[in-house]
């Protein structure tokens, strides 16, 4: 059984830790120095490194608490943009499936690790293989699908247990560790490793506890599309000293959920102060089918017909996010996965006199006080958990609290701290929950981990994933056969089909898209991705700052 990770928590690269994409949790660290940022026309300052009050020298990709700056040392096979799918060759030129049962890689030649030593399919190789060494390292779970990596020449392959097509991405993204340093590492989580070796663009310059450094690597196979020479990443600090940062000019880039970013920000410095927020992800009210009256699917369709989405995404998320297509895709980057027979792109709309003509249809009823009553004439009243802190979050639920109550349904709002809110849902000790899916580079990889049954539990048992409990046959059979299956329109069939039961059955009711925050500055640099141009999403941690700092170029 693979391990899935919600959108919410996501890692984008091997280890890097970052901090939510959704929620807008208060930071209450501080910062004690501030970068002199804007005097260097060739760096590059990122508030983005929560230090906790301070930075730790820890450059591991594979332990925790490692700094963002890691990813920009680190690089995987292939880059795949989140955004839209694309795949694009990185440390690998190519790759051809052999069937469904064996993956061959093709290495690029001419790559050397930043310490000039020669890179080749040897360390691509001993990476997989180190990972089956320490399980631990294995945070995807691909030996328990993996038969064995092995290296010939430029090629490595990979023969694989069972058939799992959609194991490709994984693999293509696990960051590649040179085999000369690694191998007389025998505790890879325990060490800091502060001067990480890595093919990436860059290498660590200096290190503070209050800021860190990188510099531009010299060995890089790409160099001369790097033209940011030094990356400094200062403490994060609280939300308050962070947006004075960044609107002053002081900071570059940065990642802040700021309200009414035009005026924060963007007014601050008209000309070059630009913002990205495209959709990383699904936020969804996820409904507890173990229990009454949530398995009942005309009670989960009046809700979706009840919740005002637009209102949300316009109040809770300062209109920054649109509402949600049902059938669990993020839109519009992959659109072209959208089955075109459904109606409004498969999106619910708000219409509160449908939602109680279904309760009607379906048994439900009113007393004399207005209070929903089910089919056995109990009142229907539930409990939705949000984290602590994630006012963004709070402020959608309630906004569901109002929508619902009036349908006559008594929604009690409970704000536990994410730990108890994560272990309820695991648990199923919930009745309703707000949470976040998707923001992977295919649309199989959060169907699986949303709606397979074999990683799902009964109520009062661990589940590590589809915490909603669904269960379906149907389900399951055709994402057994999208995952043999190396022909892309094959996978778009069996998309077609579990967007379908999405949208019909509801396992969880889409809410709206999660938002990327980015804000940059195009005063040293331009080339930055856009709307117009989403080469990689515009975050810088995880693997996007690879293709970034490929793509920037200095503005005179």
């Amino acid at each position: 059984m693979k391990k899935i990770v919600k959108y919410a928590a996501m890692v984008l690269a091997m280890g890097i830790s970052v901090t939510s994409l959704t929620a807008c949790a208060s930071n209450t660290n501080s910062a004690t120095s501030t970068p002199s940022s804007r005097v260097n026309a060739s760096q590059l300052v990122i508030g983005v490194d929560n230090g906790s009050p301070t930075f730790t020298d820890n450059f591991n990709p594979f332990g925790p608490g490692n700094r963002i700056g890691t990813s920009y040392i680190y690089e995987p096979l292939f880059f795949i943009n989140t955004i839209n799918g694309q795949v694009v060759p990185w440390l690998a030129t190519a790759y051809k499936w052999e069937g469904n049962e064996k993956l061959v890689f093709t290495i690029r030649s001419g790559v050397k690790w930043n310490d000039g030593q020669p890179f080749s399919a040897k360390d691509v190789a001993f990476t997989f293989n180190y990972m089956k060494l320490h399980p631990s390292l294995d945070w995807q779970g691909l030996w328990q699908v993996l038969q064995s990596v092995t290296a010939n020449g430029n090629k490595v392959t990979f023969i694989f247990k069972q058939p799992d097509v959609p194991a490709f991405y994984e693999i293509s993204t696990s960051i590649i560790i040179p085999q000369h340093i690694w191998a007389a590492i025998v505790h890879p989580t325990k060490g800091m490793n502060m001067n990480p070796v890595g093919t990436g663009p860059y290498e660590v310059a200096s290190f503070t506890p209050y800021q860190y450094t990188l510099k531009k690597n010299p060995y890089y196979w790409q160099a001369s599309n790097v033209h940011v020479e030094k990356i400094v990443f200062p403490v994060l600090g609280n939300n308050q000293t962070a947006a004075l940062k960044l609107s002053s000019g002081q900071w570059d880039w940065a990642t802040l959920f700021l309200p009414n970013v035009q005026q924060t920000y963007v007014s601050k410095d008209p000309q070059y102060n630009q913002y990205w927020f495209p959709p990383g992800g699904i936020i969804a009210l996820e409904l507890n089918l173990g229990k009454a009256p949530f398995r009942d699917v005309h009670f989960r369709e009046a809700l979706a017909y009840a919740i005002d989405k637009q209102k949300i995404a316009q109040q809770a998320e300062d209109g920054y996010v649109s509402a949600a297509s049902q059938v669990g895709l993020v839109l519009p980057g992959q659109q072209q996965w959208l089955n075109p027979a459904l109606p409004n792109q498969g999106a619910y709309g708000y219409n509160v006199q449908m939602a109680k003509q279904i309760l009607t249809q379906a048994g439900y009823h009113t007393n004399t006080q207005g209070d929903l009553l089910d089919p056995s004439g109990k009142p229907v009243s539930f409990s939705l958990e949000v984290p602590s802190g994630w006012t963004d979050w709070i402020q959608a639920a309630q906004i569901i609290q109002e929508d619902l109550k009036q349908l006559g349904i008594q929604v009690n709002v409970s704000t536990p701290q994410y730990g108890a809110y994560s272990q309820s849902q695991a648990m199923g000790q919930y009745d309703a929950a707000l949470m976040a899916y998707g923001g992977t580079p295919t649309p199989f990889t959060s169907y699986d981990s949303l709606l397979d049954s074999k990683y799902t539990a009964p109520v009062g048992q661990n589940a590590n994933a589809n915490q909603e409990r669904w269960h379906d046959a149907k389900t399951d059979q055709l994402l057994n056969n999208w995952r043999q299956a190396t022909s892309q329109q094959t996978q778009l069939q069996d998309a077609y089909q579990i967007e379908s039961i999405m949208y019909k059955q509801l396992p969880v009711i889409d809410l709206f898209y999660g938002a990327t925050w980015s804000e940059f500055s195009s005063k040293k640099f331009i080339g930055w991705p856009s709307a117009s141009n989403p080469y990689a999403p515009p975050a810088p941690y995880g693997q996007a700052p690879l293709m970034i700092m490929t793509h920037l170029q200095p503005r005179s």
